[in-house]
């Protein structure tokens, strides 16, 4: 054998190949059995990421199957603990704790040793179920992250999360999430248990109000980069005035149901750094709301390094909801947003109408020479027979040339003759590119006009084209009509890409 093939880092190398989508686990176990200096790196990557339990509890003798669910019926003995452990102990990342059977996994955790089942275990992903509880009652020394995806808060659950820094010492990364289409309510929790680890990366608990001594100690952790909590309105009046700095917060997001206690507790905390920002809220803001937001964005001192600036209103279905009492938002209401300069990233989605001419987006867009994505009002619409005009669109793009996301109405009106061919605007073919068009109105005369525009104006055969899709936009009159249109004009768009 050659020297080379006795140095771990070759032979990891290797070896990682067959763990690519085009190799296979046979692959590595036929390496594995090989010889001794294959054994180990081959099943380290074989054994390094699992589902869940069941291809663990295969290597026991004496296991039944009901389907994916496998089954032992009686305690294990040490010689099959150490079996057990000497896989166990290679996985670095699980997925979910599915896989076995209730009274299984109870033997699973009543181990023959002191040394823990997963001594190496760095990522743990799964469903909270009740199931689950067993497993905060064994250390995991190594683990670094945790994913909890609740779609329901059994009873034990806020004592099994206060048990965590316990057996998971060395945690860097908390992530508590309800499951999707699923809304719970953990207001209750009381969030210090997030106070008993010091050295945290992320947390995020979108559902959980944290409080100031919670809030607090999160400032004070030096490697705190990303942080995603709810906002209870009573919080930024217990906050002294620009008493904390997160000096390496990255990302935050703040979830309320209205923009103003997300306004006010940024007036009074300092995020120097910070370059991603979402204020997540349940209800519409005023025109005034959103002037004092954008203002207190600046006071926090994030308005040099913001590369992405977010306002996102959650879709309520609310029979008593009037349409026609939307506020409108036009230039100066988003006008401070040019104060962003290095801003790639923007996201204006709230149950409003939206009034912007070319000249107006244009402008503003001067501002932002960076912008990757432009979001106005994807989730809800324009509400307006106007929009941008296709040479509107035209100039955008030289404008900002990195744009590749966009969502905006456009305004089609009379727009019935085919164009010559555009100007290159050194767009990329390669790369995606995607356009919303929203509750943009389209008559049938324009579709093929719009459609050869389009294709003119998107070299990438990643293009795509969407309009009158969300549930914001349900209740606006022609919707069935014009997203009719607007999928035929995707399909000609798409046509005539093929073709080239």
């Amino acid at each position: 054998m050659h020297h080379a093939l006795e140095i771990q880092e070759i032979i990891f190398y290797i070896f990682g190949h067959c763990d690519q989508p085009s190799g296979s686990a046979s692959d590595l176990a036929a390496l594995a059995r090989t010889c001794r200096t294959f054994k180990d790196p081959a099943l380290d990557i074989l054994w390094e990421e699992l589902p869940d339990l069941s291809s663990l509890a295969g290597c026991l003798p004496e296991v039944s199957f009901s389907g994916e669910v496998c089954s032992f019926h009686r305690s294990l003995t040490q010689i099959e603990w150490d079996i057990l452990r000497s896989y166990a102990r290679r996985v670095r990342r699980l997925d979910a704790l599915d896989g076995l059977s209730r009274k299984s996994l109870r033997r699973y955790w009543k181990p023959l040793t002191t040394e823990p089942l997963f001594p190496n275990l760095r990522h743990l992903w799964f469903d909270y179920t009740h199931r689950a509880t067993l497993l905060f009652l064994i250390p995991l020394p190594s683990l670094i992250s945790l994913y909890i995806e609740v779609n329901k808060v059994p009873r034990l659950f806020e004592d099994s999360i206060q048990s965590f820094a316990r057996t998971f010492p060395n945690l860097n990364e908390l992530i508590i999430q309800e499951g999707p289409g699923v809304e719970i309510n953990m207001n209750h929790i009381d969030p210090t248990f997030i106070c008993k680890w010091k050295n945290l990366h992320i947390v995020l608990c979108p559902r959980i109000s944290l409080d100031l001594i919670t809030l607090v100690q999160l400032s004070r952790m030096p490697e705190l980069t990303w942080l995603d909590f709810t906002l209870h309105r009573t919080l930024p009046d217990e906050v002294s005035t620009s008493s904390l700095i997160f000096s390496k917060l990255r990302q935050l997001t703040l979830n309320s149901e209205c923009l103003d206690p997300i306004s006010h507790l940024l007036s009074r905390i300092q995020l120097p750094v910070v370059a991603h920002l979402v204020a997540s809220i349940r209800f519409c803001p005023s025109r005034q709301d959103l002037s004092s937001f954008l203002a207190c964005v600046q006071t926090s001192g994030i308005g040099h390094s913001a590369r992405e600036v977010a306002l996102d209103q959650d879709y309520i279905s609310d029979p008593s909801y009037v349409p026609e009492a939307r506020p409108t938002f036009g230039f100066r209401d988003l006008q401070p947003y040019m104060t962003f300069t290095n801003i790639r990233h923007i996201n204006f989605n709230v149950a409003c109408k939206v009034d912007l001419t070319d000249s107006e987006l244009l402008t503003l867009a001067s501002a932002w020479p960076r912008l990757d994505v432009l979001d106005i009002n994807r989730g809800w619409g324009w509400n307006t027979q106007g929009g941008i005009t296709p040479n509107g669109l035209l100039q955008l793009l030289q404008t900002c040339p990195s744009l590749h996301w966009i969502a905006l109405v456009i305004d089609t009106r009379g727009y019935t003759t085919i164009p010559p061919s555009l100007p290159s605007l050194g767009l990329s073919t390669l790369h995606s590119f995607c356009l919303h068009a929203l509750d943009s109105y389209i008559e049938a005369e324009s579709v093929p006009a719009i459609a050869a525009f389009l294709a003119g104006l998107m070299p990438s055969s990643h293009f795509h084209l969407s309009a009158w899709e969300r549930q914001g936009m349900a209740w606006l009159p022609n919707r069935d009509v014009c997203k009719a249109l607007w999928d035929d004009l995707h399909r000609r768009v798409k046509a005539v890409r093929q073709c080239c």
